[in-house]
């Protein structure tokens, strides 16, 4: 993670030593950036590009699913009948730290129908509110693919 920020911070700093602060210029940072960590940690050469493409499939697959699940609420919303399902759901956790719980806990609360309520004491469930799925399964599905994309890059 400590990688990721530093990648957004070389391409802050590129951005502000130019003097215009554009698309072209944070990603022009960023590259360079990246590609200076690179040569800087060579002991594990693998693992920082990895996690860069990991992050970037992250806000890929996430905009997708905050796109599918603004469809599903809004055509709850547009029915004159609707049928909500609501549940509270445990789902079981694979991150350990923290920070990977905080981002899977936000990252499903931006998604609508879903609220993250909380974890357990052990930090080895958390617990959901969701509405829209009529089958817990694929509730608890939906968060573990969020937590299963945060984990190719938190770990």
């Amino acid at each position: 993670m400590v990688d990721v920020l530093a990648v957004l911070l070389s391409g802050l700093l590129w951005s502000f030593l130019i003097g215009d602060l554009s698309f072209v210029n944070f990603f022009i940072g960023s590259t360079l950036g990246t590609g200076l960590l690179a040569l800087v940690r060579r002991r594990r050469a693998g693992s920082f590009p990895r996690r860069i493409v990991a992050v970037i499939n992250f806000f890929m697959q996430f905009m997708w699913e905050l796109v599918l699940a603004n469809i599903i609420i809004a055509m709850l919303a547009f029915k004159v009948r609707p049928r909500f399902y609501p549940h509270i759901i445990a789902v079981p956790l694979t991150v350990t730290s923290d920070a990977a719980i905080a981002l899977l806990s936000a990252a499903i609360t931006l998604l609508p129908g879903t609220v993250a309520l909380g974890t357990s004491e052990d930090k080895c469930q958390l617990y959901a509110h969701a509405i829209g799925a009529s089958d817990i399964a694929d509730a608890r599905d939906s968060v573990l693919r969020i937590e299963k994309l945060i984990l190719r890059f938190m770990t």
